[in-house]
């Protein structure tokens, strides 16, 4: 999977986001962190913890969400599997 492809899925993500249930300030916040996470990650100049740091907001997002919002669980699946056929 080239990046451009993680991009897409990225922007689905973010759709899922605008037309999805509604968020509050702490779960849109948490997104927000990881979304700045993924394009540190995408960065070739990444800091080396980046990946840690990813891999720590995947699992919390899934956990947040994975009851209340499955829709947007889904989704940030969809990212990590993105970033895993990449080798991140």
């Amino acid at each position: 999977m080239k990046q451009t492809q993680l991009r897409e899925t990225l922007s689905r993500l973010h759709d899922e986001l605008r037309t999805g249930q509604p968020l509050d300030d702490e779960a849109r916040s948490m997104l927000e962190r990881l979304a700045g996470d993924i394009e540190q990650v995408l960065h070739p100049d990444r800091e080396p913890d980046a990946l840690e740091a990813l891999g720590i907001r995947l699992r919390e997002a899934v956990e947040r969400f994975e009851e209340t919002h499955p829709e947007l669980t889904a989704a940030v699946n969809r990212v990590a599997d993105a970033l895993a056929r990449l080798g991140i």
